[in-house]
Parts: structure tokens; C-alpha cells; sequence
């Protein structure tokens, strides 16, 4: 038995070697794995998957004024402050055609630029165009001018104007990027970020006029994936037609401003209570004011102008702010139903009088029914005053 614990205590070293050897084998093991999976670039996709995240926006066509091109002159940062931009700027992605044909390059072949100049994989989100088409013309240098040095790689993109034939060329290069319009989806989230800033900032404009954005403008494309509005500032005065404003925004990328064209349309005008005004009140010219109202929401009758209403009296309960409508007055009642009136009977320079009970309602110039005193009989008679109603009769004819 003795003999048994030694060889036992003898092996335990061994056995305890053994194990962490297997143990190291499968360590390495998952580590060969995990780095087949992990550094395999994706071809059919435009975003990796790893564990920094960067994002960069395409351009769609840009002009070189270098035979090579390089991710600089093709993309940038959606992040302007990434550590890493200026060395991957100068990464090299191949030679353009220099004989007048675009060159070709696809956010996949990008893709694997970028990794491929990185110690360890980044997962990469991208905007913009998915292809991007670049074309060569020759620089200044070509023609013995020395060229304006570049000191931001970014500033590689250039574009050069043409000769014209009598004019000097310019000796130096225009630098600009070049942009695609924009897409419906973004010229609705341009056009969304608008109208909140004029409501913001001016919502007396959303109040008097209908806005319209002409969608014509290429300053409309330098507020793709705005994220804020900082400011909406009137250029010129603020009337109806072509208005210019400036609006001040931020994205992304940092904060961006421009001028854009915005046209306005005055709103109708209709004629609203100033105050609640109850059933059978005459209005005055304090009681009535002008609203404007939407084309779409202007009821078919609705008043337009003030001195129409003056005068008229309330046929119904009219609100503030309520806009009045042709059916809502009337001119003011003389006689009321149930009141006790002269009836005058009228005819060959003859007047006879009487009384009589109006049987209804009337204003001045309408015909109403009366009921006499003695004998009781129905007359229709036209209102001439407060409590006074006329039957005209035809003088007779002597033959």
C-alpha cells in the first residue's frame, strides 16, 4: 500500500505538466481561429465588423490633379479629429487613367485599403455614393508654373478650368468637392430641419405665409445630414415672393452655414370676432379684425372685408377668433315676431294706418306676415322701420 501512495506522489509532477501543455494547445488553438475570423475583409459589404468604429463619406466624382490617387483625395472623415486620418490620407489606392477615361473604385476596394494599412481591424460605417469616378488633368506643374503647394492632404482634389481661347490660364487650381444631389430621402430631411427653424425662429412666417423651398439650389447640399440648426437669419426683408436667408447648422462633420432661397405666398386674409359676441349684437369696427388663414382651411363663405360686416347684427353666437361667415349676420332685425306694429296701407297718394301682429321676423326691406286686430285676417307686408311695416296698393284705374 505503501508502495502505492510513493508511485502515485512520484507521477503527480508529470501528469500536472501534461495538463498545462493540453491546455496551452488549446489556447492556441482558439487563438488560430479567432484570428481567421476576425481579419477575414468582407467583400460584399460596406460596413466591417470589429471593435474600433470609424465613418467616412464618399464623394461621388472628384478631379486629381496626381496620377495617383490616394484615400484622401476620395473620402474623408465623418469625424475631423481622427488621429489616424493623416497617415491613412496618404495610403495609396492606384493609378488613374491619364489618356481622359474615369477611373472606377468601389467602397469594398476601400475597405480593404483601409484594413490593410491598420495594425488591427476597425469596423467602418460609410455614406455617400457607393462608386466613385475619378478623372485626371494635368496640374500647373506641366506646364512649367510652379503649382500652389498643398499643405492639406485633403486639398488633393482639385478642379482646374478650362482655357478659353484669347485668356490666360490661371496659375493656380480652385480647390472644391464635388457632390451628388441630393436624394429624395435627404431632400425631405433638409426640408424637415427648414420648416423647424422657421417655426423656431421665425414663426411669424410660418403664421402669414405658405413657404415653399425651390429644390433647384446646390447650397440645399451642403446641409446633408444636418443633426441641428443653430440660426435662421433674413438676408433680405422678409415679404412676399423670393426671400434669402441664412441658416447656420451643424453635422456630423462640424458646423456648416449657408444661403438658401425660400419663396413666400401670403395667406388670405378673413374677417374674425375680436371678441365673443352674442346673438342679435350689431357689430362695430372694434369688435371685427383680418386673420390669416391657410388657402386649403378658408371656409367658401367667408368674409374678406371689414366694412362688409359693420352694421350687421349676430344671427348666431360668434367667438373670438371665429371667423365669420355671410350666414353668421345679417341686417339688424326692426321687427321681431310677436310684436304689436303700424301697418300702413299705401296707395294713390292715400295712407291708412292700422295695427296689426308681425307674425315673424323682419329687417328692413323684408316681407313678413302680419295678422290684423279686427276682423283677424293674414296680410303680407314689406318692413319699413322699427314697428312699422308697408302695403303698398295700385292707385284705381278710371276707364
Amino acid at each position: 500500500m505503501n508502495s502505492i501512495i510513493r508511485f502515485t506522489q512520484a507521477l503527480r509532477p508529470f501528469v500536472s505538466i501534461i495538463l498545462f501543455a493540453s491546455l496551452i494547445g488549446l489556447a492556441d488553438d482558439a487563438c488560430a481561429q479567432r484570428g481567421r475570423s476576425d481579419f477575414v475583409v468582407p467583400t460584399n459589404a460596406s460596413r466591417t465588423t470589429a471593435t474600433t468604429r470609424w465613418a467616412f463619406e464618399t464623394r461621388a466624382s472628384v478631379v486629381v490633379s496626381s496620377p495617383i490617387v490616394r484615400l484622401g483625395d476620395v473620402i474623408k472623415p465623418i469625424n475631423p479629429g481622427l488621429a489616424a486620418w493623416q497617415r491613412l490620407s496618404q495610403s495609396p489606392i492606384g493609378l488613374v487613367p491619364v489618356g481622359g477615361q474615369a477611373m472606377t473604385i468601389d467602397r469594398d476596394r476601400l475597405t480593404s485599403i483601409i484594413l490593410g494599412a491598420e495594425a488591427t481591424p476597425h469596423s467602418i460605417d460609410w455614406m455617400g455614393p457607393e462608386t466613385i469616378h475619378v478623372h485626371y488633368h494635368a496640374s500647373a506643374a506641366s506646364n512649367n508654373i510652379p503649382a500652389k503647394p498643398v499643405a492639406n492632404p485633403l486639398q488633393q482634389t482639385a478642379y482646374q478650368t478650362p482655357a478659353i481661347p484669347g485668356e490666360t490660364v490661371a496659375t493656380e487650381t480652385e480647390v472644391v468637392e464635388e457632390s451628388d444631389p441630393l436624394s429624395a430621402s435627404e431632400f425631405r430631411q433638409v426640408l424637415h430641419w427648414i420648416d423647424l427653424a422657421i417655426r423656431r425662429f421665425h414663426p411669424d412666417i410660418d403664421h402669414a405665409y405658405e413657404v415653399e423651398i425651390p429644390t433647384d439650389q446646390r447650397s440645399l447640399e451642403s446641409l446633408r445630414h444636418i443633426v441641428r440648426v443653430n440660426g435662421l437669419t433674413p438676408v433680405t426683408e422678409i415679404s412676399e415672393g423670393e426671400c434669402r436667408f441664412k441658416i447656420d447648422a451643424r453635422k456630423l462633420a462640424g458646423p456648416v452655414s449657408c444661403e438658401i432661397t425660400i419663396n413666400l405666398t401670403a395667406h388670405p386674409m378673413i374677417v374674425v370676432a375680436s371678441r365673443t359676441l352674442g346673438r342679435g349684437e350689431l357689430l362695430r369696427r372694434t369688435d371685427l379684425e383680418l386673420k390669416p388663414i391657410q388657402a386649403d382651411k378658408m371656409p367658401s363663405d367667408a368674409a374678406t372685408e371689414i366694412v362688409q360686416l359693420v352694421g350687421k347684427e349676430a344671427r348666431a353666437p360668434l367667438r373670438s377668433g371665429q371667423p365669420i361667415s355671410q350666414s353668421d349676420v345679417g341686417s339688424p332685425i326692426l321687427i321681431h315676431r310677436g310684436d304689436l306694429i303700424e301697418i300702413r296701407v299705401l296707395g294713390g297718394g292715400v295712407s291708412v294706418s292700422t295695427n296689426a301682429k308681425a307674425m315673424g321676423n323682419g329687417a328692413k326691406g323684408e316681407l313678413i306676415e302680419l295678422e290684423t286686430m279686427n276682423p283677424r285676417k293674414r296680410l303680407v307686408a314689406r318692413v319699413a322701420d322699427i314697428g312699422v311695416a308697408e302695403i303698398l296698393t295700385r292707385a284705381p284705374v278710371v276707364r
